[in-house]
């Protein structure tokens, strides 16, 4: 075993959740490394489904671009019943609903694999890269830091970190070494062939789903490849076969009829086996668990991926918080506001997977059609919905109109003042807190106790040295009282609205999270 190398943060797996955190601390300036136990980039669908509030993070990190131009919203369904007749439905990805006023309402169809090559390319301009080939063999920690042993790199090497995160899937060897696991239910009767395939002959421009007596057949088409993405529920009591190309054909031709769709190849082939399972606590000293290592559950609502991404936006600037000196207890409300969210998705994801497989031999109009049409909400299913409005970090209180501490801080357009025209996610992006004070009377602030890298807008009805809400639209959705103020943590998630001469009780209510002498220590 080679010396120890040193890094503040060591990231175990480099799927969407990895990547993620990779990309928020690289922008924070924080050491890291990120390592991946497959030898090259994955190559497999996976997850196909990026929600409109991921789609904000990826915003955020500047990774969006090559997702919007890759992804397709709005994806039809065309059922193709045993008679023979075709159908055609509504998508089953929901649009979020309008009052959440977001830049990005529709949910994308898209391959992991290109969302994945998206914050990868966005990891290198930021500086980063990803490890591959590297799988962690050994982990013990002490009051200071880390060590874990990696195997792989052209043989086996100790790593010190101040802090590791586990996202490395479900089956995340690293939580298992750090001695938590997953608790919950694994569905026998739920069980699933997937792959990815070419050859069908179909509109690309649509999801088909085939009902059947035996179970439902579903090609999705991956945007920008001639792949498709094929699930099939494995029967109850049905012994599983062996998947293969053959025996997918096999499947279509017994199911949709001799020469109905011709497969030509598979890169990806596999048996899914459903589980509704969650670590109790999402750290465990140095240790943390975020995304599929941390929870699992079925996929139902296109949460999975999207879970992951939100929970390594949630943990970044809390990491890099606690490396500048916060209290490490900053952590811990990583777990408190992330814990109920998967309690929530996990609820909703199995009772949705449950619903579909009750109508999975119907049709289109006769139970089927509506079960899958119930899939997905324009709230939830979105994550714009999700809140952290009972969490430790948010300051009670504000319950009138408009979003209130602890939910996603709406976008508001319309915004105009010197050097500056354009949305409020325009001064809100970026690794900071802000501070919005509407139409203030005095003095703006928390008296010397600013977050570091606090951004402060004045935003008022008229310009007058502030920035403008021309189209009244920051009034519309958040409804201010003059004086107020509207502290924005990082993640986009408001921590407070109070009046001006109420400052001191923010600071007074984060201060069991901050270092001695640092009143209010931030990103």
């Amino acid at each position: 075993m080679t010396d120890a190398s040193h890094t503040d943060v060591l990231i175990i797996g480099a799927g969407p959740t990895g990547l993620t955190l990779a990309c928020d601390l690289a922008r924070r300036g924080v050491a890291h490394r990120i390592v991946e136990r497959d030898p090259e980039p994955n190559r497999f669908s996976k997850a196909k489904t990026v929600q409109p509030r991921s789609l904000e993070v990826l915003d955020d990190l500047g990774a969006v671009g090559d997702v919007l131009r890759r992804g397709v919203a709005g994806l039809p369904v065309r059922f193709h019943e045993p008679s023979g007749a075709t159908a055609d439905g509504p998508p089953i990805s929901a649009r979020a609903l309008g009052s959440f006023a977001t830049p990005y309402p529709d949910p994308l169809w898209i391959g992991q694999f290109d969302v994945e090559h998206a914050l990868r390319r966005r990891l290198g301009e930021l500086g980063g890269r990803v490890e591959f080939g590297a799988a962690a063999a050994g982990l013990d920690q002490d009051d200071a830091g880390v060590t874990v042993a990696l195997r792989g790199l052209g043989g086996e090497q100790a790593v010190r970190a101040r802090y590791v995160v586990a996202a490395d899937g479900g089956r995340s060897g690293t939580r298992k070494l750090a001695g938590l696991s997953l608790a919950g239910e694994t569905f026998e009767r739920q069980r699933w062939y997937l792959g990815d395939v070419t050859g069908p002959d179909l509109d690309r421009g649509r999801m088909h789903i085939w009902p059947s007596e035996h179970g439902i057949l579903g090609l999705t088409p991956l945007p920008g490849s001639d792949l498709w993405q094929f699930q099939s529920p494995i029967l109850p009591g049905d012994e599983p076969g062996t998947p293969s190309l053959e025996f997918y054909q096999r499947l279509f031709d017994d199911r949709a009829g001799a020469g109905a769709v011709v497969l030509k190849s598979a890169t990806w082939l596999s048996v899914y086996q459903v589980n509704a399972r969650m670590a109790a606590d999402y750290r465990t000293g140095r240790v943390l668990l975020a995304g599929d290592a941390a929870h699992v559950h079925s996929p139902a609502g296109g949460q999975g991926m999207n879970t992951g991404i939100q929970d390594a936006y949630n943990l970044g600037w809390k990491l890099m918080s606690v490396l500048k000196g916060a209290h490490p207890d900053l952590l811990d409300t990583y777990g408190a506001e992330r814990i109920p969210v998967a309690r929530t998705v996990l609820a909703m994801s199995t009772e949705k997977m449950g619903r579909t497989m009750e109508n999975a031999g119907r049709g289109s109009d006769d139970g089927l059609g509506a079960a899958l049409a119930g899939i997905s909400d324009g709230s939830m299913t979105t994550g714009l919905g999700i809140h952290y409005r009972t969490g430790p970090l948010t300051y009670p209180g504000g319950d009138g109109p408009g979003p209130v501490a602890g939910d996603r801080a709406p976008n508001a357009g319309g915004l105009a003042g010197a050097g500056f025209s354009g949305d409020l996610f325009d001064l809100l992006r970026g690794p900071h807190w802000s501070l919005i004070a509407f139409e203030p009377t005095g003095p703006v602030g928390f008296g010397g106790a600013d977050p570091a890298g606090l951004h402060l807008h004045r935003i008022g009805a008229d310009p007058g040295g502030a920035i403008a809400d021309t189209q009244g639209e920051f009034q519309r959705l958040y409804r201010p009282y003059p004086g107020e103020l509207i502290l924005i943590r990082p993640d986009g998630h408001l921590a407070a609205r109070v009046p001006a001469g109420r400052a001191s009780d923010v600071i007074d209510h984060l201060a069991p999270f901050r270092s001695h002498g640092d009143p209010v220590r931030g990103a």
